[in-house]
């Protein structure tokens, strides 16, 4: 049996390099050679112990692209060889939801790299990864295999985005400057927002922030609501992106939005908050929770083949697969500037 690297989760903080048994494509499904996997903030959650989604043993990575290594019977349309991302949501199609298209909810979904109601499917923090055909997106020569790993986080903001509506000439405020905040910004800015305020702790992501598009930023240790009403002439925002997903930051979107503004829910840090009920009723906030993705990962390859969103900016780091171990214990530990890391194979 042929064998392969890969990094393979055994539990809490035990992430080990080893062989495993390279997976062989099935009919309508393709072999992929990773050639670059990105390190999802799940990814370290799940690496910490602290996410269900990924239950020992695993091979983590939903954040990937590569090259055709093999194609499994029935295969057409694409050859060995061919630069590709890959569509990582495997939805049931049959479900109401997948037939409302809601598959972005699906019950029935695998996730490849995670584990999910209908169990565990390995992901390409390994040299080779399996996918249905069905979901090999190409690769013009225009995106590298580093863009193209970051498709997957791009939907996720870009779906945001669009629940957001029509953002042109208005003021929106994102909370959280990590990856997905960071490349909301820059879709605001994409989809024509006049002032955009990234909002954070800390200041180099901050910084990170303004070069991706934000017209003004502001440390959550200072007054955020003076900031923003004195901005918007004591109207406040039009729409809040919350990418953070905590308490703070919820309360304090409920106190910068306007009457009648929207508050875009991504981030799930917390599973539960106290949020300022009579106050969001009173100002008749509308909640919009946007989870996923359901076509914005092909969206997002056309966004960042065109230029209009630059996703390199946000990797800070590449590291050989080989030395995951090293480099999840020291993003676990929290003692790192990275904002995107990248894992590649250079096989």
């Amino acid at each position: 049996m042929a064998t392969m690297k890969a990094l393979v989760y055994h539990g809490a903080r035990d992430l080990r390099y080893e062989d495993v048994p390279r997976p062989e494509p099935k009919s309508e499904e393709v072999l992929v050679r990773m050639k670059a996997v990105s390190i999802c903030g799940s990814d370290l959650s799940g690496y910490k112990g602290g996410n269900p989604m990924r239950v020992p043993p695993l091979i983590m990575g939903h954040e990937f692209s590569g090259e055709i290594a093999a194609l499994g019977k029935g295969v057409t349309g694409m050859k060995v060889g061919d630069r590709v991302g890959v569509v990582t949501n495997l939805f049931c199609k049959t479900c109401e939801d997948c037939k409302n298209d809601l598959d972005n909810v699906c019950d029935n979904r695998y996730i490849i790299g995670t584990t999910m109601a209908a169990g565990s499917y390995d992901g390409a923090m390994a040299e080779y990864v399996v996918a249905p055909a069905e979901k090999i997106m190409p690769l013009s020569d225009q995106v590298s295999f580093n863009e193209a790993a970051l498709a997957e986080p791009l939907s996720i903001s870009l779906r945001g985005t669009k629940h957001a509506g029509d953002v042109k000439g208005k003021t929106v405020a994102v909370f959280g400057a990590g990856p997905i905040g960071l490349l909301a910004v820059a879709c605001m800015k994409n989809a024509g927002a006049k002032n955009i305020v990234a909002i954070d702790i800390v200041d180099q992501r901050l910084n990170m922030a303004k070069e991706m598009g934000a017209t003004h930023i502001i440390n959550s240790n200072e007054d955020v609501y003076k900031f923003t009403r004195e901005l918007t002439n004591g109207v406040g925002v039009d729409c809040v992106f919350d990418a953070a997903g905590v308490e703070p930051t919820i309360n304090t979107g409920i106190e910068i939005v306007r009457n009648g503004g929207k508050i875009i829910m991504v981030g799930m840090a917390s599973a539960k908050i106290n949020i300022e009920l009579k106050h969001a009723i009173c100002k008749e906030v509308k909640f919009l929770g946007s989870y996923m993705y359901t076509t914005e990962m092909k969206e997002g390859l056309d966004v960042i083949s065109t230029g209009a969103v630059d996703v390199k900016k946000i990797i800070t780091s590449e590291y050989p697969l080989s030395e995951g171990p090293r480099i999840f214990e020291e993003l676990a530990g929290g003692n790192t500037s990275d904002i995107k890391v990248i894992l590649t194979n250079n096989l």
